[in-house]
């Protein structure tokens, strides 16, 4: 596992999502090392993390558990998106003794049809090239305006991570996804829950983050109504910055739902 750590403090742990790599969270991650120790991780066969043959739901929550005992971390806060927060919220529920808090963006607890079909779709495309995913899922995580405004960033993007992308891993990471059911054990979750959602998500429908606040007793559900599935856009890294400062401070949480 390749991995990151930076800063003083209670640690904070960023896992990231299918496809992407810790490079993810620079603007979170340079923000708030000042307060807290940061470790970020790539995940099997993403960014400089190695593949290995046996991807599986277990081998991401032990992987991540004998790297935080390698660390001498005994808790930590997660915060994990898309993937990277089905993967907290599974390592919440086996490891509780380890979480302090648990922030869950675009995240999912069960890979119902609709993400199955979403997955298969991810799959089928992966199979034929990188470009051909990620002309796939780009207007799935951005809005229109998003992608017309940054065309000229994200063409540099595509070709420069076509370049380094194992779409092997991504396929298993999104065999793990299909697979993915932990919806009865949400109610074991006892630790102070932050979900973040896009009013828009096409990926982890909102219904789905409205079900997960329903399900974890502990938890707060904020919508932000000018995104899709990659909440980090503009604006709102300032603002989700400010909302994790807030969170990571205090760990109180209401039942909200902020729009």
């Amino acid at each position: 596992m390749y991995y990151k750590v930076e800063g003083r403090g209670e640690t904070v742990v960023f896992i990231h999502g299918l496809s992407d790599d810790l490079n993810y969270w620079e603007f979170l991650a340079a923000n708030l090392k000042d307060t807290y120790q940061i470790l970020r991780f790539d995940l099997p066969g993403h960014g400089q993390s190695e593949l290995t043959d046996d991807v599986t739901r277990a081998y991401y929550i032990e992987d991540l558990k004998k790297q935080l005992d390698e660390l001498n971390i005994k808790k930590a806060n997660f915060i994990g998106f898309s993937l990277g927060g089905a993967v907290a919220i599974d390592f919440t529920v086996s490891y509780p003794d380890y979480v302090i808090s648990l922030v869950v963006m675009s995240g999912f607890s069960k890979c119902d049809d609709y993400l199955k079909d979403i997955l298969n779709q991810f799959k089928t495309a992966l199979n034929v090239s990188f470009d051909e995913f990620y002309n796939l899922v780009l207007p799935m995580v951005l809005c229109p305006e998003v992608i017309k405004s940054n065309k000229e960033e994200l063409d540099l993007l595509r070709q420069t991570a076509s370049q380094t992308a194992d779409t092997e891993a991504y396929i298993k990471a999104a065999d793990v996804c299909l697979s993915f059911d932990i919806e009865e054990e949400l109610s074991d979750i006892n630790v102070p829950t932050l979900i973040l959602a896009g009013k828009y998500d096409e990926i982890s429908r909102l219904s789905m983050e409205r079900e997960l606040q329903g399900k974890i007793k502990n938890s707060r559900l904020i919508v932000f109504d000018n995104v899709k599935h990659n909440l980090l856009v503009g604006e709102n890294n300032h603002k989700i910055l400010d909302i994790l400062r807030e969170f990571l401070k205090k760990k109180v949480v209401s039942n909200a739902i902020l729009l």
